[in-house]
C-alpha cells in the first residue's frame, strides 16, 4: 500500500471520529427552530463550511441540501490523500445529487407544480454541477427538461418516458432507471486494485443490497412497481441474496411480508437482533454497524471511503429527521425514534 492509501484510511477515520454522538443529538432534538438548530451544527467542524453559505431566509429544503453538500465536501477532502484513479470517487455523491434535482423537478412538474422548484432551488450547488439548475427550474414540460438536459447522460435515460409521461406509474419507472445508472456508475467509480478485491467486493455488495432493501419496503408499503421496476434496484454481480430469496423478496405483498422474507437470507440473523421491528430503519441501523468496522478495519481506500460516505449520508438523513420534526411540531421522542446509526 502507499503513502496516499495510507493517508486516505488515516484521515477517514481522523474525520469520523468528529460524528454527531447521542449525546450530541438530544440537544439538536431541543431545538425549536430552524435557526436554532443550524446554530448549533455551525459549531461543528465538518458543517461549518456548507452551513456559512445559509441566509437568515433559508427554507428546510434549501438547508437539508446544504447538509448533503458538506457530505460532498467531506468526500473531496479525502480524494485529495488519493493520488490514483480513485480520486474521482467522489463525482459519484455529485451525480448523486444532480439526480435527486432532476427528480424533484420531473415530481413537480407530473403534479403541476412546476413554479415550486425554483423556489426551493439550492443556488449553492450550481458550482459544483454543470447542469443548468435554473433552466431545470424554468422548464413547463418533459421536452423543456429534456433541452436543459441536452448532452448530458441523463437525457438518454429520459427519453424514452416523453411520450408517457403523465401517465400512472411512469415516474416510478423514470426514478428506477435513474437508480440503474446511478448504481452502475457507482461500481464503474469503484475500480480497486486485486489486492484488495474482497475489501471492495463486501462494501460494494452491502452499499448496493442495502439501498435495494431499502428501495423494496418503500415500494412493497406503497403496493406500487413490478418486477421490471424492482430489477432496477438490484445489481445482480454484487448482491448477497441467492435467486430464491430474490424472487420470495419481490413476491412479497406488502412491506410485512417483505420483512419476514429478508429474515431468510444472508441478512436474516443480523437483522433479527436489532429492535426495530418491520421498518426500513433496521437496514441502515445494521448497514451503519458494518460499515463503522469497515471503517476501522479496512485497508482498500475506495471501500474505506464507502464507508465513510454512508455513515455520513446517514447522519446527514438523521439531521433532516429533525429539522422535519422541527418544522412540523413531532415531539422530541417521535424525533429520536427514527434517529438510525446510533445504537449499532
Amino acid at each position: 500500500m502507499h503513502y496516499a492509501s495510507n493517508a486516505v484510511l488515516a484521515k477517514a477515520r481522523a474525520m469520523y471520529a468528529g460524528h454527531i454522538t447521542p449525546a450530541e443529538y438530544e440537544t439538536l432534538i431541543s431545538c425549536h427552530t430552524l435557526s436554532e438548530l443550524l446554530s448549533q451544527l455551525q459549531r461543528r467542524r465538518r458543517y461549518a463550511a456548507a452551513l456559512s453559505k445559509a441566509t437568515a431566509q433559508i427554507t428546510p429544503i434549501q438547508a437539508e441540501e446544504l447538509l448533503r453538500l458538506s457530505v460532498y465536501e467531506q468526500l473531496a477532502t479525502l480524494s485529495r490523500y488519493e493520488i490514483s484513479e480513485r480520486n474521482e470517487f467522489f463525482r459519484f455523491y455529485i451525480v448523486k445529487r444532480e439526480i435527486a434535482q432532476i427528480l424533484r423537478c420531473l415530481r413537480l412538474l407530473s403534479s403541476g407544480r412546476a413554479g415550486e422548484y425554483l423556489a426551493e432551488l439550492p443556488p449553492f450547488f450550481n458550482h459544483l454541477t454543470e447542469l443548468d439548475l435554473i433552466r431545470l427550474a424554468e422548464a413547463k414540460s418533459f421536452s423543456d427538461v429534456l433541452q436543459v438536459l441536452d448532452g448530458t447522460p441523463y437525457r438518454q435515460i429520459l427519453r424514452p418516458f416523453e411520450p408517457v409521461f403523465g401517465e400512472k406509474g411512469v415516474y416510478l419507472r423514470i426514478e428506477a432507471a435513474f437508480h440503474e445508472y446511478l448504481h452502475n456508475y457507482l461500481f464503474s467509480c469503484a475500480k480497486h486494485d486485486k489486492a484488495n478485491e474482497k475489501q471492495m467486493k463486501e462494501a460494494l455488495s452491502l452499499y448496493l443490497d442495502s439501498a435495494y432493501m431499502t428501495a423494496m419496503y418503500r415500494m412493497k408499503k406503497m403496493r406500487v412497481g413490478d418486477e421490471n421496476v424492482y430489477r432496477c434496484y438490484l445489481f445482480e454481480k454484487y448482491t448477497a441474496f441467492t435467486r430464491p430469496q430474490l424472487t420470495r423478496l419481490a413476491g412479497a405483498k406488502d412491506e410485512k411480508e417483505f420483512m419476514r422474507a429478508l429474515r431468510d437470507t444472508t441478512y436474516g440473523e443480523a437483522l433479527k437482533s436489532l429492535d426495530y421491528g418491520e421498518s426500513e430503519q433496521v437496514v441502515e441501523e445494521y448497514v451503519c454497524g458494518k460499515f463503522r468496522k469497515g471503517l476501522r478495519f479496512y485497508t482498500d481506500p475506495a471501500a474505506v471511503m464507502l464507508c465513510y460516505m454512508y455513515l455520513c449520508e446517514n447522519e446527514t438523513r438523521n439531521i433532516i429527521r429533525v429539522i422535519e420534526g422541527i418544522r412540523y411540531g413531532i415531539s422530541p421522542d417521535k424525533i429520536r425514534g427514527v434517529l438510525t446509526g446510533l445504537r449499532s
